[in-house]
């Protein structure tokens, strides 16, 4: 991670720098209103992301090829108008109950971690919710990591985002030779991704899908959800190539979606927990707000219910502000760009990285950067829309957003309404930080108790 070290030093209060990287330069944005023009004012210059891996006819690389995230210009944009209504307040409605029943599975898991005082390390607790509620309300796969931790599908999704204890040692080099060769790796065979865990997720998804359009069952899932929207662009001729590679552009989306969304949720909500258990007066005005919103509800978890929770919202969007893990963003020049008040061209094809760090501590932007404290997101104080940047900014930013949302509060809602975590002899009560050895992992793990409450 080079940025940060020079945004952070040499280059904190220089707009824009740049650096070398394998003899590729980058060029960094430290501004925020130049991060506006690039992200949303001028996105029409900056609309595609860099591209990961190869496209060939194997699996994975067909993968590649209709992988949102890889898309270019007009193809994306075609993509993200069709995929635009898979998340609307309607369908996360409708998906809501499955996501529940995973948190409702989670009870026996909790209570023998209470009852024997064990001390566990929260994104492996909080990825089984994450992996069986996405498997659910994404593909309509009931299972329950809780009961059975080994079973093979956690096992395979863990391999596929590389989580600790699971992921190879030649999953980064990997990653990178193929970034920097892909040519060169498309031509001796190296995979863009580990092939047993693709392999097998994979064809669960084209199963369903066939079984779907063959059967007409209906289960309000995000697979009928991306059907039905594929099904409006059915007769459009500008959708073309989408409609003749259906099934393709189906499958390596909702694969996206899956590895690129249980795990982030996962992270989210470790950084959660981290914070609470260093601030016990947060917690307790957490507990508090969430008793009495199910109250109101007989004690049933329900869509309307956790999207009213003000202060749970305020508490997840601190917690990736605060510290944040990930503090570059990257956009790809598509058409030369002059710098606004510069003499400074970016040229078409550079790569170009939004250094944000100094835009969430700016004082100008919260109230109090240097501290974890949810109120920086009081609406009354939190005037400045743009200066959040837990899932992205602009027309790039994260399409399942407000999925990950949904997840995330529906798992908080169900731990403390019955329990608080307290610290335990190996949580880290200073900060976290990303382990350089590892993929998106953070060093040492996030380590707390459950205190079952009175």
């Amino acid at each position: 991670d080079v940025d940060k070290p020079l945004g952070r030093n040499e280059f904190k209060d220089t707009k824009i720098w740049g650096y070398f990287m394998m003899g590729q330069p980058t060029l960094v944005i430290n501004d925020e209103e130049l991060a506006k023009h690039i992200l949303i004012k001028d996105f029409d210059h900056f609309t595609d992301l860099r591209s990961f891996g190869y496209e060939s006819q194997s699996k994975d690389g067909l993968l590649v090829k209709y992988m949102f995230t890889n898309m270019k210009g007009d193809k994306w944009k075609k993509a993200r108008s069709m995929m635009s209504g898979v998340f609307t307040s309607g369908k996360l409605k409708a998906m809501t109950p499955f996501i529940v029943q995973c948190a409702d599975n989670m009870n026996e898991y909790l209570e023998n971690l209470e009852k024997n005082q064990e001390m566990f390390e929260v994104r492996d607790v909080a990825s089984m919710f994450t992996l069986d509620s996405f498997a659910s309300a994404g593909f309509g796969i009931e299972q329950n990591s809780f009961k059975d931790p080994g079973n093979y599908f956690r096992k395979m999704a863990m391999t596929l985002v590389g989580a600790p204890g699971f992921g190879s040692w030649t999953d980064m080099p990997r990653m990178l030779f193929i970034m920097i060769f892909p040519k060169f790796s498309k031509m001796v065979g190296i995979p863009n991704f580990p092939m047993a865990p693709i392999n097998f997720l994979s064809d669960i998804i084209e199963r369903t899908y066939r079984d779907r359009v063959k059967t007409g069952y209906k289960r309000n899932d995000i697979i009928d959800v991306c059907i039905e929207e594929m099904n409006k662009q059915a007769n459009n001729i500008e959708y073309k190539e989408f409609n003749e590679e259906k099934e393709a552009f189906l499958v390596a989306n909702a694969l996206l979606l899956f590895f690129a969304g249980f795990d982030t949720q996962a992270i989210t909500i470790s950084q959660m927990l981290h914070n609470l258990v260093k601030n016990e007066e947060v917690q307790d005005r957490l507990i508090e707000d969430i008793d009495q919103a199910l109250e109101t509800t007989n004690g049933k978890i329900t869509y309307d219910l956790v999207e009213n929770i003000q202060y749970l919202d305020w508490i997840i969007k601190e917690s990736m502000r605060y510290k944040m893990l990930f503090t570059a963003f990257e956009r790809v020049c598509t058409k030369d760009y002059k710098i606004p008040d510069t003499d400074i061209v970016i040229p078409k094809d550079r790569v170009v990285h939004l250094w944000v760090e100094n835009i969430i501590n700016d004082e100008k932007n919260f109230i109090n950067p240097g501290n974890f404290d949810p109120e920086n997101f009081n609406p009354q104080n939190y005037t400045n829309k743009f200066a959040h940047f837990g899932f992205g900014q602009g027309p790039r930013s994260c399409p399942a957003t407000r999925y990950a949302y949904l997840a995330v509060k529906i798992f908080i809602v169900k731990l403390f309404s019955q329990y608080r975590v307290v610290p335990c002899e190996k949580t880290n009560m200073g900060e976290a930080e990303l382990d350089p050895h590892l993929m998106f992992a953070i060093k040492g793990g996030i380590y707390v108790q459950l205190k079952k409450r009175s």
